[in-house]
């Protein structure tokens, strides 16, 4: 992975490298894999790390959260966890070394606008039945 340029935690834009790997989504949360070396790291967003996780992702929540398998809610899909990149944009932050404004500038991102147009659709189709 190169350096994709470099990130102002104030501002919700994402440099131009934050890109899904899987179907080129822009502007929106991304995922990676967990504990992996940064050539090999995937990002991708809610959709396509559902699909390559197996989860269910449809309830994803404004701040990237989803029912969790065990308890509560998650912002891990599977093994893949938020892909926070560092200020400079030549890595990624640990799961669990985020800085807070690193934390609230990947949550004010959006999840995933289709994902959410999608559910809605199927309950209302529910409903009609």
């Amino acid at each position: 992975m190169n350096n994709f340029g470099t990130v102002d935690y104030s501002k919700n834009k994402t440099p131009k490298g934050y890109v899904c790997s899987k179907c080129n989504s822009t502007d929106v949360k991304l995922w990676r894999q967990y504990n992996t070396f940064l050539d090999h790291i995937e990002l991708m967003c809610v959709k396509c790390a559902g699909e390559a996780e197996g989860k269910d992702v449809s309830n994803i929540d404004d701040n990237g959260m989803i029912d969790s398998d065990v308890n509560g809610k998650t912002d891990q899909i599977g093994w893949l966890i938020p892909a926070v990149p560092t200020s400079e944009g030549d890595s990624f932050w640990g799961y669990t070394s985020v800085p807070q404004d690193g934390c609230d500038w990947w949550r004010k991102l959006k999840s995933c606008s289709d994902i959410k147009k999608e559910r809605k659709l199927k309950l209302e189709e529910i409903e009609k039945r």
